[in-house]
C-alpha cells in the first residue's frame, strides 16, 4: 500500500525471486514466433495458389482457343502460361499476405489463442514481430517480380506470340467475320492463306483517331509482324482510302497501291493499354533512357516515371497490408474479429487501389513530383497501420490492469 493517493497493485502469489530464465523466455518466444509463421504461411500459399488461377481465368477462353481451334502446340501454350506468371504475381503476392494475415490471425483470435498469449504477457507488437519479417520477405519477392522478371515475363510473352503467328495467322484475324481484336478498329477479310500469310477483299474502319476517321479497302494484302517494334502490320495492296477530317470537316479519298497498318500485339491478349504495356515490357535501363529522351524532347515522361517508380514502391503494400491486417483483426473474440477485419479488408484493397489510380492522375499533372505521388499510396497505409497498431497495443495495455484489485489510498493528512 502506497500513500499520497498513488495507486498499488496487489499481485497474487508474487514473489520477486521468481524469475524467469533469459533462455527459456527466448525458447518460448521462439517457439510462438514458429507458431505464427506457421498460421500465416499456409493460408498465404492457399491464396496465392486462389489469386493466380482468378488471373490467369482472364486469359483461359484465348488459351483453350488456342489449343483446341488453332492447334498451337501444347509446349507453345505453357511457355506462354509460364511468362504470364511473373506479372501475375507482382498483383497477387501482396493480396495473397494480406488475406492469409486476416486468415491466420483472425484464426487465432475467433479459437481464443491470441487472449491466451496475451495472459502470458506476449504484446500485440511482439506478436507482430514475425508477421513483419514475413511481410519483409514478400516484399522482397515482389519488388524482383515487378523490377526484373515482369518485365521480361512480359517480353517473352511478345516472342511467343510472334512465334504462334509465324505458323497461325488466323490468330489474330479471321476470314469472312468482323474482326474486333485491335480497339478502334473493325476489320473484314474475304480470305486468308493459312501458309502465305496473303489475304483477299480487306475492309477496314480505322477510328483510332477519333478526328479523322478512316475507310480502308483493298484488294490484296499480307499479315508481317515485326519483332523489334513489337507490330504486327497488315500490308495492303491496290486500294483505297476515304478520310473525313471531322474539324476541318473536309473529306479526302487516297488510292494506293502499296499501304501499311500497324497493329499492337498486346490487344491479342486483350491488353488495352499499348502504350503503358510497352513501358512494363521495358526493363529498368530503358525505362531511365526513355525518361532522359522524353525530357530532352520536352515531352511529358509521365507515363514512364510511372511505370519505372511502381516496380519499386507498391511492393511495400505487403508492410502496409502486415500492419493493418493485424490492427484489424486483433479483437476481443466477442466483436467477431474474422467477418467484420475481412470486410474492413476488402474496403481497404479497393481503397488502396483507388488511391494509386489517384495518384497517376497527380503524376499527369506533376511529373517532376512523381516519385512523392507515387509512394504516397504506401506511406498513408503504412501510418495508419502504426497508428491502428499503437492504439491496440494501448487498449490491450490498459485491458491488463486486473481494474478489480487497483485500490486507491486518500491521501496522508498532513
Amino acid at each position: 500500500m502506497a500513500s499520497g493517493g498513488n495507486i498499488c497493485y496487489n499481485f497474487p502469489n508474487f514473489n520477486k525471486t521468481d524469475t524467469v530464465d533469459s533462455q527459456d523466455e527466448f525458447v518460448i518466444m521462439s517457439l510462438v514466433k514458429s507458431y505464427l509463421r506457421r498460421e500465416i504461411l499456409l493460408p498465404f500459399f492457399y491464396a496465392l495458389l486462389v489469386l493466380v488461377f482468378i488471373l490467369l481465368l482472364g486469359q483461359l477462353f484465348k488459351i483453350v482457343n488456342m489449343v483446341v481451334s488453332e492447334g498451337v502446340r501444347i509446349w507453345d501454350v505453357m511457355h506462354l502460361v509460364l511468362a504470364m506468371i511473373p506479372q501475375m504475381l507482382t498483383m497477387a503476392l501482396p493480396l495473397a499476405f494480406f488475406f492469409a494475415v486476416l486468415a491466420g490471425v483472425g484464426r487465432l483470435v475467433g479459437d481464443g489463442e491470441v487472449t491466451a498469449l496475451q495472459a502470458a504477457g506476449i504484446s500485440p507488437y511482439q506478436m507482430l514481430t514475425p508477421i513483419l519479417q514475413l511481410a519483409i520477405a514478400c516484399t522482397m519477392l515482389t519488388m524482383l517480380m515487378s523490377a526484373w522478371l515482369a518485365p521480361w515475363g512480359i517480353r517473352q510473352v511478345r516472342k511467343v506470340t510472334f512465334a504462334i503467328l509465324q505458323d497461325k495467322v488466323t490468330l489474330a484475324l479471321r476470314p469472312q467475320s468482323l474482326n474486333l481484336t485491335f480497339p478502334g478498329m473493325t476489320i473484314y477479310l474475304g480470305d486468308i492463306d493459312k501458309k502465305s500469310g496473303r489475304l483477299n477483299s480487306v475492309f477496314i474502319e480505322d477510328h483510332r483517331k477519333s478526328e479523322a476517321p478512316q475507310t480502308i479497302t483493298a484488294l490484296t494484302g499480307r499479315l508481317v509482324s515485326d519483332k523489334p517494334t513489337s507490330t504486327l502490320s497488315l500490308e495492303l495492296e491496290n486500294g483505297t482510302i476515304h478520310e473525313y477530317n471531322q474539324l476541318k470537316e473536309s473529306y479526302r479519298i487516297t488510292d494506293f497501291s502499296k499501304y501499311k497498318v500497324n497493329f499492337e500485339i498486346s490487344a491479342l491478349l486483350g491488353e488495352k493499354s499499348h502504350v503503358g504495356m510497352k513501358n512494363k515490357s521495358r526493363s529498368n535501363y530503358e525505362l531511365l533512357q526513355k525518361i532522359a529522351k522524353q525530357k530532352e524532347n520536352g515531352e511529358s515522361p509521365a507515363r514512364s516515371l510511372t511505370a519505372l517508380y511502381e516496380r519499386f514502391t507498391q511492393p511495400f503494400a505487403c508492410i502496409a497490408f502486415a500492419l493493418l491486417g493485424v490492427a484489424l483483426v486483433l479483437r476481443p473474440v466477442r466483436s467477431g474479429a474474422r467477418s467484420r477485419g475481412f470486410v474492413f479488408g476488402l474496403c481497404l484493397i479497393l481503397t488502396y487501389h483507388l488511391t494509386n489510380l489517384i495518384t497517376e492522375y497527380m503524376v499527369e499533372w506533376k511529373p517532376s513530383l512523381a516519385f512523392i505521388f507515387i509512394l504516397l499510396p504506401n506511406l498513408i497505409f503504412i501510418s495508419l497501420g502504426i497508428f491502428l497498431m499503437a492504439v491496440k497495443q494501448n487498449d490491450i495495455e490498459l485491458s491488463m490492469i486486473p481494474r478489480w484489485r487497483i485500490k486507491t489510498t486518500p491521501k496522508d493528512t498532513p
